[in-house]
């Protein structure tokens, strides 16, 4: 039996995100023209395929320093509902 782990992702500051990331986020500033949802998604899934390289990088590392030997699959889904109710993490 597997267990899967949900990481819900919605960017708050997809403005800030694109200024502080100049040229380093493929795309992004070439869409400027974009309407204020657009780019969130797109900073969104910029975002969240970062955050699956570093799992991809460092996870399998971690996971060898422990002795746990697992399959792992990532997979990055758009175009969620979420609860914002919560807080974002700082």
């Amino acid at each position: 039996m597997a267990v899967r782990i949900i990481i819900d992702l919605d960017v708050t500051n997809p403005e800030e995100v694109i200024k502080a990331h100049k040229g380093q986020m493929m795309g992004l500033l070439s869409d400027v023209m974009l309407s204020k949802n657009s780019r969130k998604k797109k900073v969104n899934l910029e975002v969240a395929k970062e955050i699956v390289a570093a799992l991809e990088k460092d996870l399998p590392i971690e996971m060898q320093k422990e002795m746990v030997a697992a399959f792992v699959r990532y997979e990055i889904i758009e175009d969620i509902e979420m609860d914002n109710s919560q807080e974002a993490s700082e």
